[in-house]
């Protein structure tokens, strides 16, 4: 199967690729961008090798991956996104370069994420993590129409789950969500 990119909105998703080294680079050698990526700005080697750990994940014959956010018109280069599928859920994420935040962008990305997966992954359920400290994140989640419904403690930091369902929420489930939100 031929992956085509992704258009959402004024933006397209390219997959990268294993010649992609330096435009990766370019994202991850931002130390507040990576704060919640890896904690710290990457050199060109580290970079590399994240690059090639996660086109190791996926081949190229799916849409699960990483992308560039590239501006449609000018090709200027935004961030990254990435679908995954974690069980029979679709993992959404995305990082924005610093000159790019406060602009709407991310939310912009997590909606166009969100209907792709529904639309042409045939997603029943969308999830998202996001590190509990990762405040614009969490907005940028709920923005784009996702409930956060569980706290992890994972090895390295304590995340959040959020998650867009196509599942009515039962009347039990509203009045759980409700509840566990006092403890959160």
């Amino acid at each position: 199967m031929k992956i085509k990119p992704i258009r959402i909105g004024r933006f397209l998703l390219t997959k990268m690729t294993a010649s992609d080294g330096e435009k990766y680079h370019q994202l991850s050698d931002d130390e507040e961008v990576m704060k919640y990526v890896t904690g710290y700005a990457l050199n060109r080697q580290e970079s590399d090798k994240m690059l090639s750990v996660m086109l190791a994940e996926h081949g190229d014959d799916t849409y699960l991956g990483r992308y560039f956010i590239e501006e449609s018109e000018t090709g200027e280069l935004i961030g990254a996104a990435k679908l995954d599928q974690v069980g029979s859920e679709i993992e959404i994420g995305y990082r924005i370069q610093k000159a790019h935040w406060h602009k709407g962008i991310a939310t912009e990305i997590a909606e166009g994420l969100i209907r792709f997966s529904r639309g042409t992954l045939n997603a029943k359920t969308v999830i998202a993590f996001v590190n509990v400290d990762n405040a614009p994140s969490i907005r940028v989640l709920e923005k784009a129409g996702m409930k956060n419904v569980q706290t992890i403690e994972d090895i390295d930091e304590v995340k959040y789950k959020f998650i867009h369902s196509t599942q009515p929420e039962s009347a039990i489930g509203k009045a759980f969500h409700s509840f566990f939100k006092w403890f959160n």
